[in-house]
């Protein structure tokens, strides 16, 4: 039986496949002893802000996957039990997936491991978004979702919670002078961009998006309707606004931007 084809709109708009947890895996909070305790604002209308580059697309018509009829080979993820495993996992269905996407797009960012930047920083990222010149646009870091302190939406709706939870690639956008980061366990994640507002640098963060969650097109002319997007969406709509964002350089003393916890 001939393999069915999936060109890049579909694939965008698509959910993650699950993944296996192993029997035997970490328990243990990867979280770093730090918190955020600069200005911390919602990202106003994230998700129309995304509906709204994704309907603007001009898409391709290129087919970048194929499945089998009978069944999505994609759906049969691997087994995990640490945060290695779900590196492994990220990089295949956002990374290569995503990656594709932007390739076929004609937008000019790619993921990488933070080594390929030739970047001395102390530090290592998870994950990055960079041009084909080597510039950094987009940081990330990941994190297991199975630990209580890396659950997104308990610590959406607590603001020391999520201060804890986010400070990790905001000390990294930071230092690393990148405008774009992000926060994901793979099953949830949150998008941050800091930005300089009447004379002073702040923190926007999105909703949690769900790695669950496939795009429901909304009425555009609805403007109380909720935006339903996949997470293939939201790195495509982040990228094309990185992609011409050059550094920026946000001078807040480390004192009153990131600190360790007392």
């Amino acid at each position: 039986m001939p393999a069915k084809q999936a060109r890049v709109r579909e694939i965008a708009s698509q959910a993650l496949p699950p993944f296996l947890l192993g029997p035997n895996h970490t328990k243990s909070n990867a979280l770093h002893d730090i918190e955020f305790v600069g200005e911390l604002h919602r990202w106003s209308n994230f998700l129309r802000f995304v509906e709204n580059e994704i309907q603007g697309q001009r898409w391709s018509t290129k087919v970048i996957k194929y499945t089998h009829r009978l069944g999505n080979p994609e759906a049969e993820s691997q087994v995990i039990g640490d945060e290695t495993g779900l590196q492994g996992v990220f990089s295949h269905s956002v990374g290569f997936m995503v990656g594709k996407i932007l390739k076929a797009q004609s937008i000019d960012l790619e993921f990488a491991d933070f080594k390929c930047l030739g970047n001395h920083y102390a530090n290592t990222p998870d994950s990055i978004l960079m041009t084909k010149n080597v510039e950094l646009k987009v940081v990330g870091e990941l994190k297991v979702p199975w630990v209580y302190e890396h659950e997104m939406c308990e610590a959406y709706e607590e603001e020391s919670m999520l201060r804890y939870l986010l400070a990790q690639p905001i000390k990294y956008m930071k230092d690393l002078n990148c405008m774009y980061g992000f926060m994901s366990n793979y099953c949830e994640t949150i998008f941050l961009r800091q930005e300089f507002i009447a004379g002073r640098w702040i923190i926007d963060y999105s909703p949690v998006v769900r790695a669950s969650t496939s795009y429901v097109k909304t009425d555009m002319a609805d403007l109380q309707a909720t935006p339903v997007v996949s997470l293939r969406q939201c790195f495509l709509a982040v990228a094309a606004l990185a992609q011409t964002q050059g550094p920026v350089y946000n001078t807040t003393p480390n004192s009153e931007w990131v600190v360790k916890l007392r």
